[in-house]
């Protein structure tokens, strides 16, 4: 994980690269498509199979260079500094097809109203997913580009009151998963004397947002920083009441997240061994530890096998705690 003050540092050095107004990478072919379909690719607009509505004739080794070449994104500034805020943002994805390589357009957003945000989040959430499949330092570069693509649209969703963008935004923010390259406006890059906020303030911003609006991971996941003093004062006793938190709004929920539960009730068990922000006890931890234990094995069983290693400390807390009680070892 990248520190705090090398987060500030990248992002104040990538500052200083200012793109142009429109997009190069988008063509004017693109553009006209977008605006008489509504998706750069007239094909994929209208329901066909591939993303490029050039005909097959004419793809020759340009149109092929242009592919391959293409980057995860492109965006375009709205305006002048006084009025820019967020940019429109152009999504690509993967080329599609037999021996299709590299990547074509397929989305533009904004792009008509998008009340709460939802569109924003869930185009967000494609980058995001393909992040996380972009495995090894081989594919860092665009790794970190999808990141970058999804920070644009999550504060896109953002903008528009989405509560969960807030809580993925946290996540990219606290883990640095854009390696400091993160969007900042005209204004803000040209300032003579700005400096760009540090991740650990702005991921314990979102986070504070998305807890306040009952977000139960973004509630323990906040808990996690201000244990550690990130972005604000280290203070125990409001960690332990964020992982209470976070467990009274997932446990016994409609749509329950198990392992957030499980978490949450992880955190609560180690404070109570360690008497972190309340009164030390081990039968109280051991309950705990046997809480988070189940529902992140039920996570597990679910698929969400990233838990795994809180799965087994939960499992060694119960054990650990029993020896406690019975004061044999």
């Amino acid at each position: 994980m990248t520190s705090t003050a090398t987060c500030a540092v990248a992002a104040q050095a990538t500052a200083t690269s200012v793109p142009s107004r429109r997009a190069s990478e988008v063509s004017w072919m693109q553009r006209a498509a977008n605006t008489v379909f509504g998706a750069p690719s007239a094909r994929r607009a209208n329901g066909g199979a591939e993303a490029s509505f050039v005909p097959r004739v004419l793809r020759g080794p340009h149109w092929r260079r242009r592919q391959e070449t293409a980057s995860v994104f492109a965006i375009d500034r709205k305006g002048g500094e006084a009025n820019e805020r967020l940019p429109r943002i152009w999504i690509s994805e993967r080329a599609q097809g037999e021996n299709a390589s590299g990547r074509t357009f397929v989305a533009s957003y904004p792009s008509g109203p998008d009340k709460g945000g939802w569109r924003a989040f869930d185009l967000a959430e494609i980058y995001f997913a393909e992040a996380l499949s972009l495995a090894g330092e081989e594919r860092r570069a665009q790794r970190v580009e999808c990141y970058r693509a999804a920070e644009i649209l999550l504060l896109h969703a953002a903008a528009r009151g989405h509560v969960a963008a807030h809580w993925r935004l946290g996540i990219i923010y606290e883990a640095d998963l854009g390696e400091g390259r993160y969007w900042e406006g005209l204004l803000e890059s040209r300032a003579l004397h700005s400096a760009s906020t540090p991740c650990d303030e702005r991921a314990h911003r979102h986070f504070s947002y998305a807890a306040y609006h009952g977000h139960g991971e973004a509630c323990w996941r906040l808990g996690d920083m201000v244990a550690a003093g990130r972005g604000c004062v280290a203070d125990a006793g409001r960690a332990w009441q964020l992982y209470r938190r976070a467990f009274e709004l997932e446990s016994g929920a409609f749509d329950e997240d198990r392992a957030s539960t499980g978490n949450a009730a992880l955190r609560l068990a180690r404070a109570f061994e360690l008497g972190r922000g309340c009164a030390q006890s081990f039968r109280r931890a051991r309950t705990w530890y046997r809480v988070a234990a189940c529902s992140l094995g039920a996570a597990f069983d679910q698929g969400q096998w990233h838990y795994k290693r809180e799965r087994a400390e939960a499992r060694r807390g119960v054990a650990r705690m029993a020896q406690e009680l019975d004061g044999r070892y």
